[in-house]
């Protein structure tokens, strides 16, 4: 069996590395989505592609034989695709017929491989082909497009078996094979402290709004020198965004330092 998929592999391979390029059906559809397509800046989420057979072939063929493809992201400065990490996990990972592709700018071209060893693959189901973890970078909104792949010089970026044998169908849709992110600024809060004297005029009471599944402490500097140092204000943490402290000193300063959690 083992020397049967590697005969089949080279079958294969040989017709990937075929130089005649022409005008393919599109035998399957290519469909791309992320697990969440909004995340904050610092955030992560997880880009997905799948292929399927189209429908007027499912009844006739046996499984998408190989694959071949170029991942786009439109907007490298927002975010990243973690290439380094990517998964093929339906794929036969053949190191002879497959590749993980080569990173240009913000893309990722040539990535292929192969489903000899899954009978069936893509046709009464999508297939998983990549997963690829993405981190956000910075506010703003970017596109990850798949296509035909290129740069590894194979001819055609599907191969699709027959049942029973006979030439391969060929060729991708696109059509929907994209999938947008935003990246945001995130969860953003900043408390504003407001400082009421109490009667007596010894004390004064320091309110703010807290931010929610934050760690609050207040501190106090007798004078801004580069000398004297942030002191925490007795009772840390103060989370309740209420806070009575005692007036010393010509002046004081406060200051609030917010933490996760």
């Amino acid at each position: 069996m083992k020397r049967n998929s590697f005969l089949l592999g080279a079958v294969i391979l040989g017709l990937l590395l075929g130089s005649t390029r022409h005008a393919k059906a599109q035998a399957v559809a290519v469909t791309v989505r992320l697990d969440t397509n909004s995340i904050p800046a610092g955030g992560s989420t997880t880009l997905r592609v799948f292929a399927q057979v189209v429908p007027g072939l499912r009844s006739t063929t046996d499984r998408i034989f190989s694959w071949y493809l170029d991942v786009l992201n439109t907007n490298g400065a927002a975010a990243s695709g973690n290439y380094a990490a990517m998964l093929k996990p339906s794929s036969d990972n053949d190191s002879q017929i497959s590749s993980f592709g080569v990173t240009q700018g913000a893309n990722r071209r040539g990535v292929y491989d192969t489903f000899m060893n899954l009978p069936g693959a893509g046709v009464n189901a999508p297939v998983e082909l990549m997963r690829i973890p993405v981190s956000g970078l910075a506010v703003g909104q970017t596109r990850f497009v798949v296509q035909a792949g290129t740069g590894a010089d194979l001819s055609t970026d599907f191969l699709v078996a027959p049942i029973g044998g006979g030439a391969p169908n060929e060729g991708g849709s696109y059509a929907v094979a994209f999938a947008d992110l935003q990246v945001t600024a995130g969860d953003i809060c900043a408390p504003v402290l407001q400082i009421a004297r109490l009667a007596g005029g010894t004390q004064a009471r320091i309110t703010f709004t807290p931010c929610a599944g934050r760690t609050h402490t207040l501190e106090s500097l007798s004078a801004i020198d580069g000398v004297a140092a942030w002191q925490t204000v007795a009772g840390a943490p103060h989370n309740s965004g209420n806070v009575v402290v005692n007036i010393t000193g010509a002046q004081r300063f406060y200051r609030l330092r917010t933490t996760n959690p």
